[in-house]
């Protein structure tokens, strides 16, 4: 019963932070220039993945976000750090080690999660390229990557060609399958 309770709460939450645009921020990036949301968008769908670097799920997603954007020239992908000042040198290490091609920025304050009510990461959020929230996730398990495929082809307007394999994980219009 609490199981089921804590699941429709976080269905409601979901569905408000979907109803809303991605709150305005200037973040610094690793060579301490500000970056806003504004210079993300119109381009193409935006991930928004808050991480940090002790964080193992948040190191497990990195790979399929990077396929999904070697897949997907329009998409960007921007990792917000939460680590502490301190911790950050650590963080930037980590991923020049393994090449990733994001945007990093960090919020040490949390200034930007707790308008988004993030807590712990990882937790990925997809904004079409006007900045509206189409769909939020919290924790990292694999094949999820699909989910946020299926997300992502459908905001750049791709349908599912006979024989191409869907990625979504219930019955959708664009597939007919499931």
């Amino acid at each position: 019963m609490r199981g089921l309770a804590i699941l429709t709460l976080l269905l409601l939450l979901t569905t408000v932070l979907i109803a809303n645009p991605m709150p305005d921020f200037r973040l610094p990036d690793e060579s301490g220039k500000n970056v806003s949301l504004s210079e993300l968008l119109g381009k193409g769908p935006v991930i928004i993945d808050f991480w940090a670097d002790y964080c193992q799920p948040c190191k497990q997603a990195m790979p399929a976000l990077q396929e999904l954007v070697n897949k997907y020239d329009s998409l960007t992908v921007v990792l917000i750090s939460l680590d502490a000042p301190k911790a950050q040198p650590k963080a930037k290490a980590y991923l020049k080690s393994k090449n990733y091609k994001f945007i990093t920025l960090f919020d040490p304050d949390k200034t930007l999660a707790k308008k988004l009510n993030v807590e712990n990461p990882p937790h990925t959020f997809i904004l079409d390229k006007t900045g509206e929230i189409v769909y939020s996730h919290l924790g990292y398990e694999p094949g999820i990557e699909k989910e946020y495929e299926h997300k992502i082809r459908k905001l750049l307007g791709l349908a599912y060609e006979e024989g191409e394999e869907c990625t979504c994980t219930e019955k959708c219009p664009d597939c007919q399958e499931k």
